[in-house]
Protein backbone atom coordinates (compact mmCIF):
# COMPACT_ATOMS: atom_id res chain seq x y z
CA UNK A 1 0.00 0.00 0.00
CA UNK A 2 1.12 3.29 -0.95
CA UNK A 3 1.76 5.83 1.57
CA UNK A 4 2.28 9.41 2.44
CA UNK A 5 5.84 10.58 3.78
CA UNK A 6 6.45 14.75 3.93
CA UNK A 7 9.31 15.81 4.71
CA UNK A 8 10.42 19.16 7.37
CA UNK A 9 10.78 22.71 5.66
CA UNK A 10 14.16 23.67 5.04
CA UNK A 11 15.66 27.45 5.67
CA UNK A 12 14.05 28.47 1.85
CA UNK A 13 10.71 26.75 3.05
CA UNK A 14 10.21 24.24 0.85
CA UNK A 15 9.37 20.60 1.72
CA UNK A 16 8.73 16.89 -0.03
CA UNK A 17 6.02 14.73 -0.07
CA UNK A 18 6.63 10.97 -1.46
CA UNK A 19 3.75 8.71 -1.93
CA UNK A 20 5.57 5.36 -1.64
CA UNK A 21 5.81 2.02 0.19
CA UNK A 22 8.57 2.74 1.89
CA UNK A 23 10.98 6.13 2.69
CA UNK A 24 13.25 6.99 -0.27
CA UNK A 25 16.27 4.49 -0.06
CA UNK A 26 19.10 7.51 -0.86
CA UNK A 27 18.35 11.33 -1.35
CA UNK A 28 20.73 12.75 -4.36
CA UNK A 29 20.50 15.95 -3.39
CA UNK A 30 22.19 15.12 0.29
CA UNK A 31 25.83 15.00 -1.53
CA UNK A 32 25.79 18.15 -3.84
CA UNK A 33 27.74 21.17 -3.22
CA UNK A 34 27.85 24.76 -4.72
CA UNK A 35 30.98 23.29 -6.89
CA UNK A 36 28.73 20.01 -8.76
CA UNK A 37 26.77 22.54 -10.21
CA UNK A 38 29.24 24.69 -11.73
CA UNK A 39 31.30 24.23 -14.66
CA UNK A 40 34.68 26.52 -14.44
CA UNK A 41 36.94 27.48 -17.24
CA UNK A 42 39.87 26.72 -16.43
CA UNK A 43 42.26 29.20 -18.96
CA UNK A 44 46.31 28.03 -18.81
CA UNK A 45 49.18 29.89 -19.21
CA UNK A 46 48.35 33.86 -17.92
CA UNK A 47 51.36 33.73 -15.84
CA UNK A 48 52.72 36.50 -17.97
CA UNK A 49 52.02 40.25 -16.56
CA UNK A 50 51.07 42.82 -18.42
CA UNK A 51 51.84 46.25 -19.47
CA UNK A 52 50.34 48.59 -17.00
CA UNK A 53 50.97 51.77 -19.03
CA UNK A 54 47.54 52.83 -20.60
CA UNK A 55 49.24 54.60 -23.29
CA UNK A 56 50.95 51.38 -24.85
CA UNK A 57 49.62 51.31 -28.18
CA UNK A 58 48.22 47.19 -28.12
CA UNK A 59 47.41 47.77 -24.24
CA UNK A 60 46.55 45.92 -22.80
CA UNK A 61 48.03 43.72 -25.23
CA UNK A 62 51.63 42.83 -24.72
CA UNK A 63 52.49 43.45 -28.39
CA UNK A 64 50.87 43.59 -31.44
CA UNK A 65 50.82 40.03 -32.21
CA UNK A 66 48.97 39.03 -28.71
CA UNK A 67 46.26 41.80 -30.07
CA UNK A 68 46.22 39.94 -33.36
CA UNK A 69 45.58 36.22 -31.55
CA UNK A 70 43.47 37.81 -29.22
CA UNK A 71 41.17 39.32 -32.34
CA UNK A 72 41.43 35.82 -34.42
CA UNK A 73 40.01 34.40 -30.86
CA UNK A 74 36.97 36.75 -30.30
CA UNK A 75 35.98 38.18 -33.71
CA UNK A 76 36.48 35.50 -36.27
CA UNK A 77 33.97 33.17 -35.34
CA UNK A 78 32.05 32.00 -32.41
CA UNK A 79 33.45 27.92 -32.93
CA UNK A 80 36.17 28.52 -30.51
CA UNK A 81 36.89 27.71 -26.77
CA UNK A 82 39.47 29.13 -24.49
CA UNK A 83 41.04 25.70 -24.39
CA UNK A 84 41.35 26.12 -28.21
CA UNK A 85 43.29 29.25 -28.31
CA UNK A 86 45.74 27.40 -25.30
CA UNK A 87 46.22 24.90 -27.84
CA UNK A 88 46.80 27.68 -30.48
CA UNK A 89 49.35 29.32 -28.42
CA UNK A 90 51.02 26.49 -27.39
CA UNK A 91 52.00 25.66 -31.05
CA UNK A 92 53.06 29.33 -32.52
CA UNK A 93 54.79 30.11 -28.82
CA UNK A 94 57.01 26.86 -29.23
CA UNK A 95 60.67 27.54 -29.41
CA UNK A 96 60.91 24.95 -32.22
CA UNK A 97 58.18 26.23 -34.88
CA UNK A 98 58.80 28.14 -38.17
CA UNK A 99 56.74 30.18 -40.00
CA UNK A 100 58.10 28.98 -43.04
CA UNK A 101 56.80 25.25 -42.55
CA UNK A 102 53.71 26.41 -42.82
CA UNK A 103 53.57 29.48 -45.16
CA UNK A 104 53.52 27.52 -48.34
CA UNK A 105 51.60 24.21 -47.09
CA UNK A 106 48.04 23.29 -49.03
CA UNK A 107 45.06 23.52 -46.55
CA UNK A 108 42.71 22.93 -48.48
CA UNK A 109 43.89 19.72 -49.96
CA UNK A 110 45.70 17.47 -46.52
CA UNK A 111 41.76 18.80 -45.13
CA UNK A 112 40.51 16.83 -48.30
CA UNK A 113 42.36 13.69 -47.69
CA UNK A 114 41.75 14.03 -44.04
CA UNK A 115 38.65 14.14 -44.59
CA UNK A 116 38.08 11.24 -47.06
CA UNK A 117 36.17 7.92 -45.43
CA UNK A 118 37.95 4.28 -46.50
CA UNK A 119 35.05 2.56 -46.64
CA UNK A 120 33.09 5.26 -48.33
CA UNK A 121 35.49 3.92 -51.26
CA UNK A 122 35.34 0.72 -50.84
CA UNK A 123 31.60 -0.05 -49.33
CA UNK A 124 32.65 -1.66 -46.09
CA UNK A 125 31.50 -0.17 -42.55
CA UNK A 126 35.17 -0.73 -41.58
CA UNK A 127 35.72 0.43 -38.13
CA UNK A 128 33.69 3.05 -37.81
CA UNK A 129 31.53 1.89 -34.22
CA UNK A 130 33.21 0.21 -31.53
CA UNK A 131 31.33 -2.80 -31.52
CA UNK A 132 32.52 -3.68 -27.53
CA UNK A 133 30.23 -0.25 -26.16
CA UNK A 134 26.95 -2.32 -28.43
CA UNK A 135 26.97 -0.39 -31.70
CA UNK A 136 24.97 -2.03 -34.30
CA UNK A 137 24.49 -0.86 -37.67
CA UNK A 138 20.97 -1.48 -39.94
CA UNK A 139 20.34 -0.78 -43.20
CA UNK A 140 17.77 1.70 -44.28
CA UNK A 141 15.62 0.22 -47.11
CA UNK A 142 12.56 2.68 -48.98
CA UNK A 143 10.28 1.64 -51.25
CA UNK A 144 9.70 3.75 -54.14
CA UNK A 145 6.81 2.96 -56.73
CA UNK A 146 7.14 3.61 -60.16
CA UNK A 147 4.39 3.79 -62.63
CA UNK A 148 3.16 1.31 -65.40
CA UNK A 149 5.38 3.02 -68.18
CA UNK A 150 9.14 2.27 -67.18
CA UNK A 151 10.91 -0.41 -67.25
CA UNK A 152 10.46 -1.98 -64.33
CA UNK A 153 6.93 -1.01 -63.10
CA UNK A 154 5.47 -1.18 -59.40
CA UNK A 155 7.31 -0.65 -56.10
CA UNK A 156 11.24 -0.95 -56.21
CA UNK A 157 13.05 -0.97 -52.34
CA UNK A 158 16.26 0.92 -52.34
CA UNK A 159 19.01 1.50 -49.51
CA UNK A 160 18.70 4.68 -48.00
CA UNK A 161 22.04 4.51 -45.70
CA UNK A 162 22.28 2.65 -42.51
CA UNK A 163 21.28 3.23 -39.31
CA UNK A 164 23.74 2.65 -36.35
CA UNK A 165 22.00 2.85 -32.79
CA UNK A 166 22.65 0.79 -30.10
CA UNK A 167 20.34 -1.13 -27.52
CA UNK A 168 18.00 1.42 -25.16
CA UNK A 169 18.40 -1.31 -22.62
CA UNK A 170 22.51 -1.66 -22.63
CA UNK A 171 22.79 2.38 -22.47
CA UNK A 172 20.21 2.22 -18.89
CA UNK A 173 22.26 -0.85 -17.89
CA UNK A 174 25.69 1.17 -18.14
CA UNK A 175 24.02 4.20 -16.40
CA UNK A 176 22.45 2.16 -13.26
CA UNK A 177 25.77 0.37 -12.95
CA UNK A 178 28.00 3.77 -12.98
CA UNK A 179 28.59 4.17 -8.98
CA UNK A 180 29.27 8.14 -9.53
CA UNK A 181 25.92 8.14 -11.63
CA UNK A 182 23.97 5.94 -9.48
CA UNK A 183 24.14 8.50 -6.80
CA UNK A 184 22.67 11.60 -8.40
CA UNK A 185 19.99 9.43 -9.65
CA UNK A 186 15.94 9.87 -8.59
CA UNK A 187 14.46 6.82 -8.05
CA UNK A 188 11.73 8.26 -6.13
CA UNK A 189 9.74 11.05 -7.37
CA UNK A 190 7.83 13.53 -4.93
CA UNK A 191 5.69 16.40 -4.81
CA UNK A 192 7.70 19.80 -3.91
CA UNK A 193 5.96 21.98 -1.92
CA UNK A 194 7.08 26.03 -0.91
CA UNK A 195 5.30 27.11 2.46
CA UNK A 196 7.22 30.19 3.63
CA UNK A 197 5.27 30.13 7.31
CA UNK A 198 4.05 27.36 9.58
CA UNK A 199 0.37 29.10 9.21
CA UNK A 200 0.86 29.38 5.18
CA UNK A 201 -0.60 27.37 2.23
CA UNK A 202 1.66 26.01 0.46
CA UNK A 203 2.40 26.15 -2.98
CA UNK A 204 3.52 23.48 -5.49
CA UNK A 205 6.91 23.76 -6.98
CA UNK A 206 7.73 22.73 -10.59
CA UNK A 207 10.90 22.31 -11.86
CA UNK A 208 11.92 18.84 -12.39
CA UNK A 209 10.90 16.43 -14.33
CA UNK A 210 10.86 13.60 -11.39
CA UNK A 211 8.80 16.25 -9.62
CA UNK A 212 5.57 16.45 -12.33
CA UNK A 213 2.49 14.93 -12.46
CA UNK A 214 2.88 12.92 -14.96
CA UNK A 215 5.90 11.19 -13.55
CA UNK A 216 4.42 10.61 -10.27
CA UNK A 217 1.53 8.89 -11.98
CA UNK A 218 3.66 6.31 -14.13
CA UNK A 219 5.54 6.18 -10.93
CA UNK A 220 2.05 4.80 -9.16
CA UNK A 221 0.93 2.93 -12.07
CA UNK A 222 4.16 0.94 -11.78
CA UNK A 223 4.07 0.00 -8.11
CA UNK A 224 -0.01 -0.76 -8.51
CA UNK A 225 1.02 -3.54 -11.46
CA UNK A 226 1.27 -7.19 -10.94
CA UNK A 227 5.17 -7.34 -10.43
CA UNK A 228 7.20 -10.35 -12.00
CA UNK A 229 6.69 -13.88 -9.52
CA UNK A 230 8.98 -14.58 -6.88
CA UNK A 231 10.61 -11.14 -7.65
CA UNK A 232 10.90 -8.66 -4.70
CA UNK A 233 13.31 -5.84 -6.23
CA UNK A 234 11.95 -2.10 -6.36
CA UNK A 235 9.98 -1.15 -9.09
CA UNK A 236 11.09 2.40 -10.49
CA UNK A 237 10.99 4.13 -13.46
CA UNK A 238 13.51 5.80 -15.92
CA UNK A 239 12.92 9.10 -17.53
CA UNK A 240 14.37 9.47 -20.96
CA UNK A 241 14.89 12.22 -22.65
CA UNK A 242 15.78 12.31 -26.73
CA UNK A 243 17.05 15.08 -28.84
CA UNK A 244 18.58 15.23 -32.60
CA UNK A 245 20.36 18.15 -34.36
CA UNK A 246 22.84 17.90 -37.12
CA UNK A 247 26.41 18.18 -36.85
CA UNK A 248 29.74 17.48 -39.27
CA UNK A 249 31.79 14.21 -38.78
CA UNK A 250 34.96 15.93 -38.98
CA UNK A 251 36.86 19.50 -38.79
CA UNK A 252 38.19 18.38 -42.44
CA UNK A 253 35.03 17.13 -44.82
CA UNK A 254 31.40 17.37 -45.64
CA UNK A 255 30.31 14.39 -44.37
CA UNK A 256 27.08 14.91 -42.22
CA UNK A 257 25.04 13.02 -39.47
CA UNK A 258 22.21 13.42 -37.03
CA UNK A 259 23.18 11.88 -33.60
CA UNK A 260 20.38 11.44 -31.59
CA UNK A 261 21.18 12.09 -28.12
CA UNK A 262 20.02 10.87 -24.91
CA UNK A 263 19.05 12.27 -21.52
CA UNK A 264 17.75 10.88 -18.00
CA UNK A 265 14.93 13.12 -16.77
CA UNK A 266 15.74 11.10 -13.02
CA UNK A 267 18.45 13.62 -12.85
CA UNK A 268 18.65 17.30 -11.71
CA UNK A 269 18.58 19.73 -15.15
CA UNK A 270 20.89 21.56 -12.84
CA UNK A 271 23.34 18.44 -13.68
CA UNK A 272 22.40 17.97 -17.16
CA UNK A 273 23.02 21.75 -18.39
CA UNK A 274 26.71 21.23 -16.91
CA UNK A 275 29.02 19.97 -19.42
CA UNK A 276 31.35 18.69 -17.41
CA UNK A 277 28.95 16.09 -15.66
CA UNK A 278 29.03 14.15 -18.78
CA UNK A 279 25.39 13.27 -18.74
CA UNK A 280 24.59 13.07 -22.34
CA UNK A 281 24.27 9.36 -24.19
CA UNK A 282 24.62 9.25 -28.10
CA UNK A 283 22.52 5.65 -29.18
CA UNK A 284 22.01 6.45 -32.52
CA UNK A 285 23.41 8.29 -35.92
CA UNK A 286 20.98 9.06 -38.91
CA UNK A 287 22.83 9.31 -42.21
CA UNK A 288 21.72 12.01 -44.66
CA UNK A 289 20.03 10.27 -47.93
CA UNK A 290 22.36 9.92 -50.34
CA UNK A 291 22.51 11.92 -53.82
CA UNK A 292 22.23 8.84 -55.74
CA UNK A 293 18.75 8.19 -54.54
CA UNK A 294 17.56 11.65 -54.28
CA UNK A 295 17.78 11.21 -57.85
CA UNK A 296 15.71 8.65 -58.42
CA UNK A 297 12.52 9.95 -59.80
CA UNK A 298 9.46 7.72 -60.82
CA UNK A 299 8.90 7.81 -64.61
Amino acid sequence: MLQTFCTPRNGFGLFRRYHSVRLPSHDPEESIELQDLINPVAVAGQTSSLPREANHTFYPFPNKNSFLLDNWYWNQGVQKSRNSLCDLLSVVGSPEFRPDDVRHTHWGKIDGILGRNDFDEDGEAGEWMDEDAGWMRTPLHISVPFNSQTIEPGPQDYLAGYLYHRSLVSVVREKLANTRDDEQFHYEPYELFWQPTETSPHIRVHGELYTSPEFIEAHRAIQEAPGEPGCNLPRVMVAMMFWSDGTELTQFGSAKLWPSYLYFGNESKYRRCTPNANLCNHVAYFEAVSLQFCAITPG
